[in-house]
């Protein structure tokens, strides 16, 4: 059976397969790099895997032939009022002003939060959500926000520290199942990605810690989950009202 075919058979069962695969590579070339590389090489044990992150993915698409469902033709960007709405997040962040710090250079931080989002974003909004997309959306919503936030437990198996890891996992299920919302009303990977990107680099640059302390940036990350959820309820709840108008609008 061809993996396609296999997607469309079992969507569910491909889609954590596909995210496990990803956790699996990432995690084992972690460990095996902490086991076996020198500390001073470190570093490029994590660029390593870093890259896997991006590599994967693209492998996935390709095997299993679902390029023009992933999202990435320019010509179907719509950006509307739900991904402005997306975007008062990372306003919130900035509410403060920017906060740039010397050992993390503005140029070469976007370049890297460039590639994480798009790696990240490829695999779950982009891969994952078109084997999803057969499920009713609200299933979709939530299994690749899950599957997105059980990615994070890797810091659980990095560093031990599993009670961070959880709330970490917690915290990025919310983002995923926002970063699906946008792509189910925008049709767009891209603008998946922007946002991604964009919301990593307010939080890095924000200066609301330095300006107003931890407590005011615990506010504002409070607010930020908040307004994810609301924003997932939002895009649930326009898809049962359009259904619920097109069922009264279709005649008996």
């Amino acid at each position: 059976m061809r993996l396609r075919q296999l997607a469309g058979t079992h969507p569910v069962l491909t889609a954590v397969s596909c995210a496990g695969l990803q956790f699996l590579v990432t995690t084992l070339i972690l460990k095996l790099g902490s086991a076996f590389a020198p500390a001073s090489a470190f570093g490029q044990v994590k660029l390593l895997a870093f890259a896997s992150t991006v590599i994967l993915p693209l492998l996935l698409v390709q095997a299993f032939g679902l390029w023009r469902q992933v999202g990435l033709e320019f010509g179907k960007t719509r950006p509307g009022l739900f991904f402005l709405a997306s975007m008062l997040l990372c306003v919130l962040f900035l509410s403060m002003g920017v906060h740039l710090q010397e050992q993390r250079p503005l140029g070469s931080e976007i370049l890297i939060q460039f590639i994480n989002a798009f790696g990240e974003e490829l695999l779950f909004r982009g891969l994952i959500f078109a084997v999803l997309l057969r499920l009713a959306k609200w299933k979709g919503i939530v299994i690749s926000g899950v599957l997105f936030g059980g990615m994070h437990l890797i810091h659980g198996f990095m560093d031990g520290n599993w009670t961070h890891a959880m709330w970490w996992a917690l915290a990025t299920t919310l983002s995923g199942m926002m970063f699906a919302a946008v792509r189910y009303e925008t049709g767009s990977l891209w603008l998946t990605i922007v946002l991604h990107m964009v919301l990593n680099l307010s939080k890095i640059y924000s200066n609301i810690e330095p300006a107003a302390g931890p407590a005011a940036l615990l506010i504002a990350e409070r607010a930020a989950y908040g307004l994810e959820l609301a924003l997932v309820a939002w895009a649930l709840f326009a898809t049962g009202r359009r259904r619920g108008s097109g069922a009264q609008a279709t005649p008996g």
